[in-house]
């Protein structure tokens, strides 16, 4: 009987018990005992078994369409396919050119038999949940060392080390990233400017610097203006690693994002400086803006969503802004937009009375400004869940112990009740921590608008359009048209 034999593993078992030189040996010895003369031989290495694009598989197929053995041997079913739809699949085609299947270490499996048949589909049900169940446990184990603060993988970013297996800040990169940070919030330097600062420092990207290719490719000597602006947009600068953002089907939900606590690098008032700083950026941007209209990307249209845009009057220094949807539909089947026009001119002297106001007289604009406390028992709230934790991992502890006494419902129950009290203080915890923040992002902005007052106070009399529009973007969050032509502005302050 002309028999072939079939080898796979995958990379994480090539030192285990399924590695293709026991394989093999089984497998030779399986075909001489059973009378089956090996004539052809098909291998995988380093391939998943969840799929058939497999070189080995693929060259056992064609083979077997052309008749060049009748029988394929297996160490076990797994090495052929791990999931059950692809292993019935499989079997089908090679029936279909009549060729059976046999495993080594499992005896049941025979597709020339009817009952080996039945044997087959059941052992393939369980060779897939085997499987899901040993990825789920690994993700889970991931998850749960990445919340340890063990690193989950993927590139370093630039300025960390790995220090058994956690990030830690590489002061001499540490550095640069500061310079960054600096050149880009202090000295108001573009990105462009500051890829040709680090090379004029000759300060080789980390890739670059060791040596390292990104996608096979040997990267560029020096930075770009892209790579610039991810790392003033990455949140691990100020000690926030978010793990899980993205899979292999794109973005991950926001649920499922872990936030890490890792060594900081900047302050957070020179982030969140940076943040501001690309938004407004990204507003006032000219591009091919034949003036700088002051409310360039505030105003929205609360009847369409549409932004409003400036346009030149025919009579010299008139000016209207313009709701989108009058002139460009979302769709074919939207209606044009009706809302009103606006007079530029009025608007913006309104507008500008009042941020002048603002800059002149900082203090009394923010005393306006509705003060919050932080409570004293958040870090009370802090430790009772640091010592429910505590309390569970004993908890538990006790009722594994083979010489306690707890039985499984009381173990139950009070596990539930430490449940329910930690919810409780989480969501508390929630509550006051948004409280803080909301301090700390008063604190900023208190610091924001004094230096904007003593930066820009003795031209506040005599601006220039972009003055009027960098100011603008500092100070109103948007405005808001309504249909009726009402308008309604947010400011910061």
């Amino acid at each position: 009987m002309r028999a072939a034999t079939y080898r796979r593993v995958s990379t994480e078992e090539q030192v285990s018990n399924h590695s293709l030189g026991n394989q093999s040996d089984k497998l030779a010895d399986f075909a001489e005992q059973q009378g089956y003369t090996v004539v052809r031989e098909y291998v995988d290495p380093g391939h998943s078994g969840t799929t058939r694009k497999r070189p080995g598989l693929e060259q056992l197929l064609q083979d077997a369409q052309a008749g060049l053995f009748d029988t394929v041997l297996i160490y076990r079913l797994d090495r052929l396919a791990r999931r059950t739809h692809l292993a019935y699949t499989l079997l089908q085609e090679l029936m279909e050119a009549g060729v059976g299947v046999r495993s080594y270490s499992e005896p049941q499996i025979d597709s020339t038999t009817p009952m080996g048949k039945v044997s087959l589909g059941v052992t393939a049900i369980f060779a897939e949940l085997e499987r899901d169940t040993f990825m789920q446990r690994s993700r889970d184990g991931r998850r749960k060392a990445v919340t340890e603060g063990i690193h989950g993988g993927g590139p370093v970013p630039y300025g960390y080390v790995l220090q058994n297996h956690r990030l830690a800040v590489h002061e001499p990169d540490a550095a640069v990233i500061r310079m960054i940070f600096s050149w880009y919030t202090e000295h108001h330097w573009s990105t462009v400017r500051i890829t040709r600062e680090l090379a004029a420092l000759n300060i080789l990207s980390r890739y670059r610097a060791t040596n390292r290719r990104l996608n096979g490719k040997i990267t560029d000597a020096h930075w770009k203006s892209g790579s610039i602006r991810l790392i003033l947009k990455n949140r691990i600068y100020i000690g926030e690693h978010q793990y899980g953002r993205r899979n292999s089907k794109g973005r991950n939900p926001s649920e499922n994002v872990l936030t890490v606590q890792v060594p900081a690098i900047v302050d957070r008032d020179m982030w969140e400086g940076a943040q501001q700083k690309m938004l407004i950026n990204s507003r006032t941007a000219q591009r091919n803006a034949k003036r700088a209209y002051m409310l360039r990307g505030l105003i929205r249209c609360d009847s369409c969503g549409r932004s409003y845009a400036g346009h030149t009057g025919r009579r010299e220094g008139l000016f209207r802004y313009r709701c989108g949807g009058r002139s460009h539909r979302i769709d074919l089947e939207s209606p044009i937009c009706t809302s009103p026009t606006l007079d530029g001119v009025h608007l913006e002297a309104q507008l500008w009375q009042r941020i002048t106001e603002i800059l002149s007289a900082p203090d009394e604009a923010l005393a306006q400004q509705p003060m919050t406390i932080v409570p004293a028992e958040l870090p009370m709230v802090e430790k009772a869940l640091a010592d429910i934790q505590v309390s569970q991992e004993r908890l538990t502890d006790l009722y594994l112990d083979a010489h306690g006494s707890m039985s499984k419902q009381s173990y139950l129950t009070r596990l539930a009740a430490f449940e329910e009290q930690r919810a409780g203080l989480q969501a508390r915890l929630l509550v006051l921590r948004d409280t803080e923040a909301h301090q700390q992002e008063q604190k900023r902005l208190e610091r924001r608008i004094h230096d904007l007052s003593a930066q820009y106070w003795d031209q506040l009399a005599q601006p220039d359009d972009e003055l009027r529009q960098v100011l603008a973007n500092q100070l109103i969050e948007h405005v808001t048209v309504q249909a009726d032509g009402s308008i309604d502005v947010k400011w910061v302050v």
